[in-house]
């Protein structure tokens, strides 16, 4: 096993990454993350053996995500377009890109996390150990979620495919 300091340093900046898409704010964010590694330290101390830490993560950080947002009442539909919204290119709220938030708004939580899974660079292997779902159904589970967000925007803005 790892040490936890080099598990800690290598994985959470992506934690926070994955986090931060599903969750949008930033103060919240770290404290999900921080309660993800201190979860992971004392699993580890109680000598419970993580196989794959860096697939432990992803899923324990999603459902810290999942349980703040059931905490909020506002599990099916987020709105990702708020006042404290999403931190890169604050003034860039061009058509195409709220477009682009309001498609991942209508995807159900499972579906909006494996799209970012994917946007985070993971394989179809490291997203079916987290995701659980067969390493067979990824493709076309995937193709399907990114099919129903093409279509999604083509409603929306039909000068995006002009």
């Amino acid at each position: 096993m790892e040490s936890f300091e080099k598990i800690y340093t290598d994985n959470y900046e992506a934690m926070f990454r994955v986090a931060r898409k599903i969750v949008y704010d930033a103060d919240v964010v770290s404290d999900i993350v921080q309660e993800v590694f201190i979860y992971f330290f004392d699993k580890v101390n109680r000598g419970e053996e993580v196989r794959y830490p860096k697939s432990w993560l992803y899923r324990a950080t999603y459902n810290k995500c999942i349980d703040y947002w059931r905490e909020k009442k506002r599990f099916e539909y987020i709105d990702l377009i708020e006042a404290n919204g999403i931190e890169d290119d604050k003034d860039d709220y061009s058509a195409e890109k709220v477009a682009l938030h309001e498609a991942l708004n209508r995807l159900r939580p499972d579906e909006r996390f494996l799209v970012v899974l994917y946007s985070e660079g993971l394989s179809y292997k490291e997203m079916a150990e987290v995701t659980e779902i067969k390493f067979s159904s990824i493709g076309k589970t995937l193709s399907r979620i990114l099919k129903k967000i093409e279509i999604e925007l083509k409603s929306q803005c039909d000068e995006l495919y002009n």
